[in-house]
């Protein structure tokens, strides 16, 4: 019985690992795309007078396309990267927690496994 648990442990928590690996992934590709927009609205920016009806940007928020000044867009992007950057952080450290773990448990499997 016990090994039955102990398996059934470490199933469910490298599915976990598996999970929150999916979510780094997704959160770094959603990281590039943030870096590529702030990129691309500086270079705008640079290239439009301050004054200028085409100093603004389009933003899609949801169901809903807005058009603010580029400064604003650039803000809200740079807001939106810091949030990701901070949830990323705390799925690498779930994950790291998670890995050690799961070592752990199989390490002690294996001994446990070797010696009968």
């Amino acid at each position: 019985m016990d090994f039955i648990e102990r398996q059934s442990r470490i199933e469910a928590l490298a599915e976990d690992v598996l999970t929150d690996q999916q979510l780094a992934a997704d959160y770094t590709r959603k990281q590039q795309e943030h870096r590529d927009a702030l990129r691309w609205l500086q270079r705008h920016a640079q290239a439009t007078p301050p004054g200028s009806r085409l100093a603004t940007s389009t933003v899609s928020m949801g169901d809903f396309f807005l058009v603010v000044p580029t400064a604003t867009a650039k803000a809200m992007v740079s807001g939106a990267q810091r949030e990701l950057e901070a949830a990323l952080g705390d799925v690498r450290q779930r994950l790291n927690a998670k890995t050690q773990l799961l070592s752990q448990l199989e390490s002690g499997d294996n001994a446990a496994g070797g010696a009968s």
